[in-house]
């Protein structure tokens, strides 16, 4: 079970994520910097375990945003009907990284259990946890900051393998694999 003041602290590191993007929104609008500072009651996850917990949701969103990207290229390009790629599109987002070869027609296949497509099943593993707000889950897979940081990376190069599997590139590209990299 979840102490009280634990999941208080998850929901806090969730809002306080929000706030400081409408922050950022509202100063850009404003053409000035609010001076407003906001420190939930009950406090936040850690600095680091707040980092950590915006990277994993983050990712997640970005595999999510990628596959579906490239399932709507594949419509667009004709490889596959509106219908396939509507359906493909509602598919868990781990399982339709995995079949986007397929559905591109691609010789390659993924391996969920190498690197660097096994970051994208570690993430993806977070993905209920984070998105339903399950505290006792997120409490004991909330990875370690250095474990955060290296699925990171293995997503980004996981992001460009994809691209090499698809055909969209001969071969990884170095700049894209920078970003990655800190």
């Amino acid at each position: 079970m979840v102490e009280s003041t634990d999941r208080v602290r998850i929901w806090n590191s969730f809002f306080k994520l929000a706030w400081n993007e409408a922050k950022i929104l509202h100063d850009a609008s404003a053409k000035k910097t609010s001076k407003k500072e906001f420190n939930p009651l009950g406090g936040t996850l850690s600095h680091e375990e707040h980092h950590i917990l915006s990277t994993m949701a983050l990712c997640n969103l970005a595999i999510e945003a990628r596959a579906n990207h490239l399932i709507q290229e594949m419509v667009e390009e004709g490889k596959i009907t509106q219908a396939e790629g509507e359906a493909a599109s509602r598919i868990p987002t781990k399982h339709k990284w995995f079949l986007l070869p397929k559905l591109a027609s691609a010789k390659a296949k993924l391996d969920d259990s190498s690197s660097p497509h096994q970051a994208v099943v570690q993430i993806c593993s977070l993905r209920n946890n984070l998105l339903h707000v399950n505290y006792a889950g997120l409490q004991k897979q909330l990875p370690k900051r250095s474990t955060a940081l290296s699925l990171f990376k293995k997503f980004v190069e996981a992001m460009e393998d994809m691209n090499v599997v698809l055909g969209r590139h001969e071969k990884p590209k170095k700049e894209v694999l920078e970003i990655g990299k800190f």
